[in-house]
């Protein structure tokens, strides 16, 4: 419910896993492989297998290809062949662009130039932007735990903001694994990006599933149903230790994200019941207007399912931007931003509707 949270970015894994391990055009480009040959040989790269490439056949035998720059080689780790490799994905796009002939991906990205050493710039400064509110929700919940109210015998209480801070510490997380991940596309960043999406999926799905099911009343439950979730999830990391299997991934994320959506929606009906009661005693439940509690906790989960599922269209009809340098995808990460700063006011909301029922 978070993204990666990750619920924000759900679907979104789904594409991009589709279309990573589909080939992308741009790799199987004649001049791009011979590009490649032609740079890696004129540099002398370690470790490259081309010793000789034939000037008359590979017209890029008198080109000249830069050096890496030595902070991208030393801190983010672009050797010879990897820098060798993004400067022919460019040398190809404006010579494509030059002829009026389409843009290739390359590897599954779009031909992204780097900018302040990151690999796909927008899509690192939005990821930023994305663990912002998640800190923030997090400096809440724990103001809320730590304050006077809720001190002393609270313990139903507590583990509800707790489930709700595990949530925001996951989406710290993502959106930072995310970020390096953007910044330097490596298979251990990979990893690491889809690792935390999978573990934002969960922690979502936990906090919610124990709020609808008031499992806050049930200490025992609740910890069994904890445990549950954590195995879970080590067996879910696990599995991709042994066999990385990006359909497999997808699969587990899909699952549990779309449990996510319909048990948030499932709370958005529960707080109406719930209010629709308390109206009968008064129009007021803890000092605000009857209308604006139904906005706040039965309209916002709502619009955050809808405004979400609206922006993975984005990533349906994916585009790209060679001018701008900026694709479907980091708009995404840019739509994502918003709902987190309304998720963690959705949650304390929530959570004061049912306060008062905890302690009796």
């Amino acid at each position: 419910m978070v993204s990666r949270l990750s619920t924000w970015q759900l679907l979104t894994l789904f594409l991009v896993v589709c279309r990573d391990v589909l080939a992308s055009p741009g790799d199987n480009l004649d001049e791009f492989i011979d590009c490649c040959f032609a740079c890696e040989y004129k540099r002398s790269c370690p470790h490259s297998q081309i010793h000789y490439i034939d000037p008359e056949k590979n017209v890029f035998a008198n080109a000249a290809f830069d050096q890496t720059p030595v902070v991208l080689e030393t801190f983010l780790l672009w050797d010879c062949i990897s820098d060798c490799d993004y400067q022919c994905q460019h040398i190809i796009t404006k010579m494509r662009i030059a002829h009026d002939e389409e843009i290739y991906q390359f590897h599954g990205k779009w031909p992204f130039v780097r900018y302040f050493t990151t690999q796909e710039f927008f899509s690192t400064i939005f990821s930023i932007g994305n663990f912002i509110p998640h800190y923030y929700g997090y400096q809440k919940l724990m103001k809320k735990i730590n304050s006077d109210r809720f001190r002393g015998d609270n313990g139903r209480k507590v583990s509800i903001l707790r489930n709700y801070v595990y949530v925001s510490i996951a989406g710290m997380l993502a959106w930072t694994a995310s970020t390096i991940f953007h910044w330097r596309d490596l298979l251990i960043t990979e990893k690491l990006d889809y690792f935390f999406a999978g573990f934002t999926v969960l922690t979502a799905f936990h906090a919610i599933f124990a709020r609808m099911t008031s499992l806050a009343l049930y200490p025992q439950l609740h910890r069994i149903f904890s445990g549950s979730v954590v195995f879970i999830f080590l067996l879910h990391i696990l599995r991709l230790y042994i066999d990385w299997s990006y359909t497999y991934n997808m699969r587990f994320n899909i699952f549990f994200g779309l449990l996510q959506y319909g048990l948030l929606l499932m709370l958005a009906y529960q707080n109406y019941k719930y209010l629709q009661q308390k109206k009968i005693v008064s129009r007021s439940f803890y000092d605000l207007p009857y209308s604006r509690q139904v906005f706040q906790l039965c309209l916002i989960p709502i619009i955050m399912v809808v405004s979400t599922a609206l922006a993975m269209s984005l990533e349906v009809f994916d585009f790209f931007s060679y001018t701008w340098q900026i694709d479907a995808h980091a708009i995404w990460h840019f739509c994502t931003i918003w709902p987190s700063w309304f998720l963690y006011d959705f949650f304390i909301t929530d959570f004061e509707l049912i306060a008062t029922d905890l302690t009796k």
